[in-house]
């Protein structure tokens, strides 16, 4: 009779195990799929439904229900801590995924280091280890407290590098001084995280080496966050300029010089400030702003920038000194840089230049590639001949930049100031480095009455230049695409050699 009453006792759990839990994994089975198809988060909670609670679930049936063990059967224990630790451990992947991993990124959920929910994952899962342990196999805890901690106290004297960092990184991410992503300077270490854990912090550094910084050396390094509270940085620069430049034109250079620098931000502003007279030079510092990333690209442009723009303005920088010479020779220490006489005679087809001529009627500037020699409606007093280098000129139309002469060297350009202080209505750029000497209108008028045949190829030329610069714009809307240069305005044609260009 007990027999009879147990068999049917056990045929309804029996039952739910061989039809149930087909249709479970069936079920389950399209739902994961369906769901790796759209990359959902509830991918992984899905598939550790599948392969391991349903199966958990199932054993327990099996044991309690078909084959009816009791409570204190080793097996049934075996079960019921298998699918309770496996609940625990399915309950904290889901609530991982929902909350976390499927968060919207810059939600305060999303930038929850992933440090952080290990440790509260690892605490719940050791709390319901606990819980299983006293209710499941009857077990008295309190021993069990005394020998962990027994334990735990040898333990941390074993792992006392491991646990330090540990316990750094906590408190890393309650303080929370920067974030992956954010480009931080840690001792002679200067990158972006790229991850933060339990035991160090991983920092790309701008060669693209990852360097593996301990937690626990972070505690005593002063860590500078370039990525807060914006995502530029400030970008300090010193130079020193002799004594004999005026402080005012020299702040005044390097803020022009870094307002039509790339990269550098206009908002704020750029800012030079007077610092400290040394032993050799007036100290300037040049503050800008840069986006995140571009610190040595922006401060290598600028950097070159300000050297050409020093030459060209006639500032010094000067030679640090620290010993004194006695030189009796009639020669200098250094070479020094030739004149603009001594420039213009290099090209035998001008006219000698008189040894009289001071700076304000031939003087030689600067530029470094890709730097604005002057931009269309800018006011131009004179004219410039190329000594080296390649500079392009260009005109706006519809919207465009586009090319109507390339001016190479020994070639005129400019002619708008040839009569006096004009605008222009052509945009000059550098294109390699260049070397010119700009000639004032009193200067190019002497020039141009010594040589008539000058005069009428500098007529020529500019003459082809204008009818290219007013084809440009009328014609219809350039392109960026389309916009070129006309090969038949190619300057003046000057050169070094004596026989004359033909034009």
């Amino acid at each position: 009779m007990n027999a009879l009453e147990g068999l049917q006792a056990s045929w309804r759990p029996a039952l739910a195990l061989i039809v149930g839990l087909p249709l479970a994994l069936l079920v389950l089975n399209e739902w994961l799929a369906a769901l790796r198809r759209r990359d959902h988060a509830l991918t992984a909670p899905v598939a550790f439904l599948r392969n391991a609670i349903v199966p958990a679930v199932g054993l327990v049936v099996l044991l309690d229900g078909v084959l009816a063990l009791p409570d204190d059967d080793l097996w049934v224990r075996i079960g019921h801590t298998i699918l309770w630790v496996v609940l625990v451990a399915g309950a904290l992947g889901l609530v991982n995924a929902v909350a976390f991993e499927g968060a919207d990124p810059g939600s305060w959920r999303a930038r929850v280091p992933k440090l952080l929910r290990d440790l509260v994952r690892l605490g719940l899962v050791l709390a319901a280890a606990a819980i299983v342990y006293s209710q499941v196999w009857g077990a008295d805890l309190s021993g069990a407290l005394t020998a962990l901690g027994l334990g735990g106290l040898v333990l941390g004297l074993a792992l006392q590098e491991p646990l330090g960092n540990l316990f750094s990184g906590i408190m890393l991410l309650m303080e929370r001084p920067f974030e992956v992503g954010d480009e931080i300077e840690v001792g002679d270490t200067t990158g972006v995280v790229q991850e933060i854990n339990w035991r160090s912090v991983h920092v790309m550094s701008p060669g693209g080496i990852t360097r593996i910084i301990p937690n626990a050396s972070l505690n005593g390094q002063t860590i500078t966050n370039y990525s807060r509270p914006l995502r530029q940085r400030a970008e300090a620069l010193e130079f020193g300029f002799s004594y004999d430049d005026p402080p005012n034109k020299v702040r005044a250079v390097l803020e022009e010089v870094a307002r039509g620098t790339p990269g550098v931000l206009p908002d704020p502003a750029p800012y030079a400030a007077t610092v400290s007279f040394a032993d050799f030079s007036v100290n300037y510092k040049l503050v800008v702003r840069v986006p995140q990333g571009q610190r040595m690209a922006v401060r290598n442009e600028l950097m070159t920038r300000v050297w050409y723009a020093a030459r060209r303005e006639g500032l010094t920088i000067p030679y640090p000194m620290s010993v004194n010479l006695e030189h009796e020779a009639d020669t200098p220490f250094y070479r020094p840089e030739p004149t603009a006489i001594e420039l213009l005679a290099r090209f035998p087809k001008l006219p000698a230049a008189p040894e009289s001529w001071d700076a304000t009627r031939a003087r030689r500037a600067d530029y470094a590639r890709d730097e604005t020699v002057f931009e269309a409606g800018a006011a131009i007093e004179g004219l410039c001949l190329l000594v080296s280098g390649e500079v392009s000129l260009q005109v706006e139309h519809g919207g465009v930049l586009a090319e109507i002469a390339t001016v190479r060297r020994g070639e005129f350009f400019g002619e708008a100031g040839l009569h006096g202080a004009q605008r222009t209505g052509v945009r000059a750029v550098a294109r390699r480095d260049c070397l010119c000497v700009w000639l004032s209108p009193d200067a190019v008028r002497e020039m141009l009455e010594r040589s008539p045949a000058l005069a009428r190829e500098l007529g020529h030329a500019f003459e082809v230049r204008r009818r290219t610069s007013a084809a440009v714009r009328s014609a219809p809307p350039p392109t960026a695409a389309t916009a070129g240069a006309d090969p038949a305005a190619r300057g003046t044609g000057l050169s070094p050699s004596s026989s004359p260009p033909e034009l």
